[in-house]
């Protein structure tokens, strides 16, 4: 029985975070994943005027930015315009930036990502436009896969978008950037067991809502 829920909360977690995924970024990210020790090193080189270290820098943290905010905001063109702020303020405030035990770079970029959501965009909530609308001249594959592609973020947001302001915070920290309790706690000034009930209390209700979504519009996960 424990075993078969910790099962389902592994699947829906791997699920959701394909689904943000889904929420990509035009920025050209690496997805390459690297231990926090070279992060660090990146940041070094960043300080002592090191532009090919710069620009790893950004393209490692861009998406997951973007991500994360696109979850809060209300369209892609507001999570850009965001996106491209809060980096330009990441990059040039790395002189402030102090490693603490236990928390991640990611966590410190994602703190500034999100209040500069919260200044730029107050009370607005994630939209979701018809995946019917193509760009014209696409094959048939090209089509079905838009189709899917387009139908699962239109799923995704419109689950955010019945969510709390807080939840839907915590969902987007949590699967956008892929923070952990204890990191999204600092982040939100809460309790990590508090987060920790929130995420278990909403992933299921994201994972039934999600499925019903895309069921409802011909999208197996």
């Amino acid at each position: 029985m424990i075993r078969d829920a910790i099962l389902f909360c592994w699947q829906v977690d791997e699920w959701v975070v394909s689904l943000f995924n889904a929420l990509s970024s035009r920025f050209g990210g690496d997805t390459t994943s690297l231990e926090e020790s070279a992060i660090l090193q990146l940041i070094e080189m960043t300080r002592a005027g090191d532009r090919p270290a710069a620009e790893r820098l950004y393209r490692l943290h861009v998406d997951r930015v973007f991500r994360t905010v696109r979850g809060i905001l209300r369209s892609d063109a507001d999570a850009e315009e965001v996106t491209q702020d809060a980096m330009l303020t990441i990059l040039t405030s790395l002189d402030r930036y102090v490693p603490q035990t236990g928390t991640r770079f990611i966590a410190w970029v994602t703190t500034i990502a999100l209040n500069t959501a919260r200044r730029r965009f107050r009370r607005r909530n994630p939209e979701f436009r018809d995946p019917m609308d193509l760009p014209p001249e696409q094959t048939e594959d090209e089509v079905e896969r838009r189709l899917d592609h387009d139908k699962e973020r239109t799923a995704l947001l419109r689950a955010l978008a019945e969510m709390t302001d807080r939840e839907r915070a915590i969902v987007s920290l949590r699967y956008g950037s892929e923070l952990d309790a204890s990191e999204i706690a600092r982040i939100l000034g809460l309790e990590a067991a508090n987060i920790r009930k929130i995420l278990e209390r909403t992933r299921s209700q994201l994972g039934a809502r999600l499925d019903a979504l895309l069921n409802q519009s011909g999208v197996k996960k």
